[in-house]
């Protein structure tokens, strides 16, 4: 799930760092300046350091064999958008900024390593600004999709950042910009450090790139001081982040709530009139675009017989008549499909939930809102 405020590395013991790279991947022929992603990943993992990269979606379909090989090197892979925009302005703008996220997702998914994947604005711009009318409109916009919202956590920012674009930008030396890194983290730092294998929207900074000689200057350094180093997901915070369970309550077009009786073990009706004990429901991630329900007692919604009928809360673990397809259907907006096809809805005579609307059928008593439930 997306946070309401920026996460960085405070969580990390002394004199320990996690290394993150924007704007990739890139690669360059021959000697010189240029982006190397590859072999920065290479040096590395040479070095028994695990890094993290974020990644451009456009670039990484470009250059599709550099993604499996970093996974291979052991390194995590994070989304970093497709186009690179400065959310917060493509959002203001009428920027779709779920489907940044979700194009990127579509390119990365496969390597990313990881059951949730790590998210990263460009910029680190997602537009907080408290005290506002709209506090936090970029991870709520995100947040109004359940399925980023379940299989992502952001928007994960730095503790360290000492310009190393700007350096390539200004035609710098490889040693200029590890100074200004070993400077920037000191002899007692900890936290997680941005640097730019790439660069996505400056072409002078992106041919000086020089970050692989940096790299072979700055990481002696650092471990003659003591420092060791961390992917992204051993950052204790952070792997926290990715452990918690997204919890909903789903309202009905009817205006009422999906209420397993006696919040599970039999019956499931939609007569809710709002969120008590029995309305929340666990969701969890059991396959490609696939979530099961889990209600408060640990029973799981399952369609009886795959579907064509009522919908029950008795299976004690998921299966394939508790697997449900997740549909997108419009922001804070989702429906559900079986594993025959049908579609759940409410039954209007008797509040019973049931998977009886085929795919023909879908209609919007088959779409729920969801809210978000705090446990």
């Amino acid at each position: 799930m997306y946070q309401n405020e920026d996460i960085k590395g405070a969580s990390l013991p002394d004199k320990t760092l996690c290394l993150t790279f924007d704007d990739g991947p890139g690669g360059t022929d021959g000697a010189g300046a240029g982006p190397r992603t590859l072999e920065v990943a290479q040096y590395l993992h040479s070095q028994d350091i695990q890094a993290t990269f974020f990644v451009v979606g456009k670039y990484a379909a470009e250059l599709p064999e550099v993604l499996p090989k970093l996974a291979a090197l052991g390194h995590l892979i994070g989304n970093h958008t497709y186009d690179h925009p400065h959310l917060s302005q493509y959002l203001s703008n009428g920027g779709d900024v779920v489907a940044e996220v979700a194009r990127a997702d579509g390119v990365i998914k496969k390597w990313t390593g990881s059951p949730v994947t790590y998210f990263r604005a460009p910029y680190g711009d997602v537009g907080f600004a408290p005290g506002t009318a709209n506090p936090h409109p970029v991870t709520d916009a995100l947040n109004a999709n359940l399925s980023l919202s379940l299989s992502h956590v952001g928007p994960v920012l730095w503790d360290y950042d000492a310009a190393d674009w700007q350096t390539w930008q200004e035609h710098g030396a490889a040693q200029t910009a590890a100074d200004n890194y070993a400077d920037a983290i000191g002899d007692d730092g900890r936290g997680i450090v941005l640097m730019h294998d790439c660069t996505s929207d400056m072409e002078l900074a992106r041919r000086g790139n020089r970050d692989l000689e940096m790299l072979r200057l700055l990481v002696p350094r650092l471990k003659q001081k003591g420092y060791e180093f961390v992917r992204l997901d051993d950052v204790p915070d952070i792997a926290a982040l990715a452990q918690v369970e997204i919890t909903v309550a789903l309202k009905a077009a009817n205006g009422l709530y999906v209420s397993p009786q006696d919040g599970g073990g039999g019956d499931v009706l939609v007569n809710g009139p709002d969120v008590g004990q029995w309305e929340p429901l666990v969701v969890e991630d059991v396959g490609v675009g696939k979530v099961a329900l889990r209600t408060v007692t640990g029973h799981y919604l399952s369609a009886e017989g795959g579907g064509g009928g009522n919908i029950v809360a008795t299976a004690d673990t998921p299966g394939d008549f508790e697997a449900f397809d997740l549909i997108s259907m419009g922001p804070y907006q989702v429906a559900f499909r079986s594993f025959k096809g049908d579609f759940p809805s409410p039954d209007n005579a008797t509040s019973a939930l049931v998977a009886t609307a085929h795919h023909q059928d879908m209609n919007p008593d088959t779409v729920f809102m969801f809210e978000y439930i705090t446990t």
